[in-house]
């Protein structure tokens, strides 16, 4: 039967009550899934957190019955059924959005975090995202206030039902450099948090450089070859990026916010060298990549 959750979804923040649509829709390995109560309590844990209070309501859900990728895939008796993630087709009707990109300077800046410190609580409770991009940097305003919004879950899983974590996803301008490596377009790269500590840093990077006043620039844009080529090519791209990271300038209304963003590149580059690994704690790549380059903002 379809999930319709109108019912309940105007008292739920939009980040859990899409969630809580989305995790319908994520499915463990045979297809089936995710279970109801798992969802409920998910919710509930997160009441009082980073993920509360950013996000805005669901009007209104449906799941459309028999579109499961999974199904379609057995019908014809294909090998790796069993193995590929489900897939769902559904309806949110939720809040109105603005994209991130309206705002500029400190206010920017605290909404970006405010979707890192979201991210980060889902994280930790076993919530993947999989897809830390641009396009799903949102928000609304309340009282004067930006609410940031971490949006858009037609890609996400559950660690504890979902795909073990090698299937290559998101949008490959802010991708981690690991993942638009060979290895990783083979799904032989594991997507654990650091890469989308990563993608957190391109995206407040492109911001810098591409918006001014929260306008996106229409002569002159840089990274816009990033747009037109494969992951590899993309991978190329960064790297060069990287190596000239002194000479770039950005845009005067996000001056401020690219000391930061290139306090976070910095990170990216050491690890460039083969004899620099990555921590093995999130936590600690919470703290040294992100954390700790905007200290500044955790008294707001």
């Amino acid at each position: 039967m379809a999930n319709n959750t109108g019912a309940n979804a105007s008292k739920m923040p939009l980040c859990m009550s899409t969630f809580s649509a989305e995790l319908k829709s994520a499915t463990q390995a045979d297809g089936s899934a995710v279970d109801s109560g798992y969802i409920s309590t998910l919710y509930l844990r997160n009441k009082g957190t980073e993920v509360e209070g950013h996000s805005s309501d669901v009007v209104w859900f449906h799941e459309f019955e028999g579109t499961s990728t999974t199904k379609i895939r057995r019908a014809p008796a294909l090998k790796d059924a069993a193995q590929c993630s489900c897939i769902l087709l559904h309806i949110i009707v939720s809040r109105k959005l603005l994209p991130i990109t309206t705002l500029s300077g400190d206010e920017f800046l605290v909404a970006w975090w405010r979707i890192v410190t979201c991210h980060r609580t889902l994280w930790k409770m076993g919530m993947r995202h999989r897809n830390v991009s641009l396009s799903n940097f949102m928000g609304y305003r309340l009282g004067g206030q930006f609410i940031s919004v971490l949006n858009d879950f037609d890609l996400s899983s559950i660690k504890q039902h979902g795909p073990i974590g090698f299937e290559r996803t998101g949008t490959i301008p802010f991708m981690a450099l690991d993942l638009l490596m060979s290895e990783a377009i083979a799904s032989e790269v594991e997507h654990v948090y650091y890469h989308d500590a990563e993608s957190f840093i391109w995206v407040l990077t492109w911001v810098c450089l591409r918006y001014e006043k929260g306008e996106l620039l229409r002569k002159g844009r840089p990274l816009d070859e990033w747009l037109t080529v494969d992951a590899m090519g993309c991978h190329e791209k960064k790297t060069s990026f990287l190596a000239m990271l002194r000479r770039i300038r950005p845009t005067r209304s996000h001056g401020g916010n690219f000391k930061v963003a290139k306090d976070c590149l910095a990170m990216i580059i050491k690890l460039i060298d083969p004899s620099t690994s990555v921590p093995g704690d999130d936590e600690e790549v919470f703290q040294t990549w992100l954390q700790n380059h905007v200290r500044k903002l955790e008294g707001d």
